[in-house]
């Protein structure tokens, strides 16, 4: 009588370890960036920052600064330059270290070139002072499929729970203007006035 007993026991047994080591997490995302997700029609808002997208451009050249400040001729993309628009906010703390990345539909993800001076990779955010610039991006036009903007905020160097936005951005038409797009510095903008000058 006591032997059916304990093999039912033990199949349930059995059964809810299974189950259970579904519920535990990797070791290594147990300190993965901490994540929030948003479209491009509304603000993100994460513990440490606000992320608003203004617009996307996509361009076969690009016409920025050098690191004197001085004009420079454009660069010619290998693909395409896509520039997207942002309007970030720090929360709390100054924030120095913010890296962006292009994610595609199919997990393919672009970093950002690190010899543009004016793009929003370089900029110091203080809390409570809206920051207008552009993340920079170089991606060959065929692979632009459903981007998204991810950026974690990452002090230290250390991206480690950080917080992180990953914003879909809604793109449609993935055509590039023949025409440079200009890069321009960041700029503190308060209220609705977050166009870039033309």
């Amino acid at each position: 009588m006591n032997r059916p007993l304990t093999v039912v026991v033990c199949l349930l047994l059995a059964v809810g370890i299974t189950v259970l080591q579904h519920f535990v997490v990797a070791q290594d995302k147990m300190v993965d960036p901490v994540s929030t997700s948003g479209s491009a029609e509304e603000p993100v808002v994460t513990d440490d920052f606000t992320l608003e997208i203004d617009r996307v451009d996509l361009s076969t050249s690009l016409r920025a600064t050098d690191s004197l400040g001085d004009p420079a001729e454009p660069v010619e993309a290998n693909g395409v330059w896509v520039l997207v628009w942002t309007r970030m906010t720090a929360e709390h703390t100054t924030m120095a270290n913010f890296p962006a990345e292009l994610r595609m539909k199919d997990g393919t993800t672009y970093f950002e070139p690190s010899w543009f001076p004016d793009a929003m990779e370089r900029a110091t955010l203080s809390p409570g002072l809206p920051l207008y610039g552009a993340f920079v991006f170089e991606v060959p036009e065929e692979k632009i499929d459903e981007p998204s903007l991810v950026v974690t905020h990452a002090p230290g160097f250390e991206a480690r729970l950080g917080a992180q936005a990953d914003v879909d951005l809604k793109l449609t038409d993935t055509s590039p203007s023949d025409e440079p797009a200009d890069l321009l510095p960041p700029q503190i903008r308060t209220g609705e006035d977050t166009d870039a000058p033309e």
